[in-house]
């Protein structure tokens, strides 16, 4: 296995630091693996602890009482989450963490983290950053399920994942992972059924192109339209 440490290195957050830099967090890095389906974390644990995705992918959401799921974010390799715990002593977890296939994630426990952030404001104000964008894209969600109908939700949060999780394709922008309908339907909050109908709208109109699964937005342009408040 790789050194957690060269692993780290690799990730935006610690970005222009090496291993040597991050020795003094060893003792406080473990190695977790989780299966397709298992909990990293449920809503009410004692947050205690950060989260790196090395690889696989983690939907970070809540399940109402009713059965009812609503995803905020997805974490792919790299990405970090769990950073409400740094700034809350004694908070617990404010959504469930699962894994949506084979993830292995290094886990730092808060106390060193902090302390080593302390040292380098430069990190932690990354972490802020991160903290931010993830508050502003909630607030975004709340505002879409308000003001957009199903299709100018799905379309608004295919640009979204397009700017932060696209890969160029020869025709357009590929969305990796792939998400499957349902929690790209927990995402805008509709049933799978209506996203299902508005991504075969989009494919008809040429603003995307299906591929078992795989998304790739074809016009980008058209589906900012779409999913704007004004259409």
């Amino acid at each position: 296995m790789a050194d957690p440490l060269e692993l780290l290195a690799r990730t935006q957050l610690f970005e222009g630091l090496g291993p040597s830099d991050l020795e003094s967090l060893r003792p406080a890095v473990r190695t977790r693996t989780f299966e397709r389906g298992s909990y990293l974390f449920r809503e009410g644990d004692p947050g205690s602890h950060l989260h790196v995705v090395v690889h696989g992918q983690v939907k970070i959401g809540r399940t109402g009482q009713g059965g009812a799921e609503v995803v905020f974010a997805i974490a792919g390799p790299g990405e970090v989450f769990g950073e409400l715990s740094l700034f809350d002593e004694d908070g617990e977890r404010t959504a469930d963490a699962e894994a949506l296939e084979s993830t292995e994630c290094l886990v730092i426990a808060r106390a060193p983290l902090l302390q080593f952030l302390t040292a380098r404001p430069q990190v932690l104000l990354r972490i802020i950053a991160g903290l931010t964008a993830y508050i502003k894209q909630k607030d975004a969600t709340i505002g879409d399920v308000t003001f957009l109908d199903i299709p100018g939700r799905v379309a608004a949060k295919l640009v979204q994942l397009a700017d932060t999780k696209g890969r160029r394709a020869p025709d357009g922008i590929s969305i990796e992972p792939a998400l499957n309908q349902q929690t790209l339907a927990a995402m805008v909050g509709a049933t799978r059924e209506n996203v299902n109908r508005a991504l075969r709208t989009f494919s008809d109109l040429g603003y995307i192109r299906l591929d078992h699964g795989s998304i790739t937005v074809l016009n980008r342009d058209q589906l900012r339209r779409r999913g704007s408040p004004d259409m």
